[in-house]
């Protein structure tokens, strides 16, 4: 069961296609027989006539969209497809005149009628069969670009997917070398000063890259999990500092349903840390996070006066710029960002509207 299923999802175009193909070609037979043939001869009669109008209009049809017109299109030979294309309304004619003429010896009764109109009026039977087989040449190039403009958008659409996927999956790759650096950089003060917390900070960053590295590699992650993980960052922090109180972290709403992208919330933070002021002191990070029906996150930090490439850098930063894209990747118009820097604080709102 599971192997028919793979492969009905594996074909689902081609059988798509393939059922079009049926049902126009159902369609268009049923209106030959319906006003060409009715109930005027034998039944035998019909059902060969239509058999015999399938062959040649099936031949015609699936030699232009299948190897005509891909072959020369794809050479650019366009002129040669015309000709292609007068060729088979010159010879489409004979083709009929072949099939009524095996009709006419199996079905002598039935066929005469129609032998003797066109014998009459061979120019208007001839002209008949051109529109005909023009119909049919129609419909071979209408349906080949028709169904390859509707791959090549999918196509594109999964280019596009492929993309947007590898360019957040780098914008997340990020995330670790920089934080990782700055981590180890910090554990290596404690263990130069041999500080009691060199142990303690191992095992956290521990905690916190298998998060990063594993539990992280999903597009959605309940938000409990990720405040989890943000906090055993604050943690490490704190062991840094040597200061406990410095982030006060407040959360209001119920949190226990709700989902969101992996390490969203967490570089704000860091670059609280990394451009704060005054971090030895109790509340000197505010952060804070309200879930109702929009999820707000605010995060607000003192900073001291810099020169204006510093200043860039404090505003910007890695994981300013690569948090704003990986927002527009995953929550295209359904975030604001807000960033500001009042006097000595630098503040940061983030809305994802209509939260999961």
């Amino acid at each position: 069961m599971k192997n028919i299923k793979a492969w009905l999802d594996q074909h689902q175009e081609d059988l798509i296609i393939a059922v079009l193909h049926i049902v126009a070609w159902g369609l268009y037979l049923s209106f030959i027989n319906l006003t060409f043939l009715g109930n005027r001869f034998s039944t035998e009669f019909s059902v060969w006539y239509i058999i015999s109008v399938a062959i040649v209009d099936m031949s015609v049809f699936y030699y232009l969209y299948s190897i005509g017109i891909p072959k020369l299109l794809m050479n650019q030979k366009v002129r040669m497809l015309i000709g292609l294309i007068v060729l088979i309304l010159a010879i489409y004619p004979f083709l009929v005149f072949l099939t009524n003429a095996a009709l006419a010896h199996f079905f002598p009764a039935d066929i005469t009628p129609i032998a003797a109109l066109e014998k009459a009026r061979f120019w208007t039977a001839y002209g008949v069969r051109v529109l005909s087989c023009l119909f049919v040449v129609m419909m071979a190039g209408i349906g080949k670009f028709t169904f390859d403009w509707f791959k090549n958008l999918r196509i594109r659409r999964e280019l596009e997917n492929q993309n947007l996927t590898s360019e957040l999956a780098f914008l997340k790759s990020q995330i670790n070398p920089h934080f990782l650096f700055n981590t180890l950089n910090n554990i290596h003060t404690l263990a130069y000063k041999k500080a009691d917390g060199a142990p303690e900070s191992i095992m956290k960053l521990s905690e916190l890259m298998r998060y990063m590295i594993y539990d992280s590699n999903t597009e959605l992650v309940p938000l409990k999990k990720e405040l989890q993980y943000l906090q055993s960052f604050i943690d490490l922090q704190e062991l840094r500092f040597k200061a406990k109180g410095i982030v006060s972290f407040r959360v209001e709403g119920n949190i226990s349903e709700k989902h969101i992208a992996p390490l969203i919330l967490f570089p704000f933070v860091e670059n609280a840390f990394k451009h704060g002021a005054q971090l030895n002191r109790p509340d000197a990070i505010q952060v804070q996070l309200r879930v109702e029906d929009d999820l707000v996150y605010e995060v607000r930090n003192g900073v001291v006066e810099r020169n204006d490439a510093q200043q860039k850098d404090s505003v910007g930063g890695i994981g300013m710029g690569n948090i704003r894209r990986r927002l527009e990747l995953i929550y295209p118009s359904g975030f604001d960002l807000d960033v500001e820097q009042n006097g000595l604080h630098f503040n940061i709102k983030l809305t994802i509207r209509n939260h999961g």
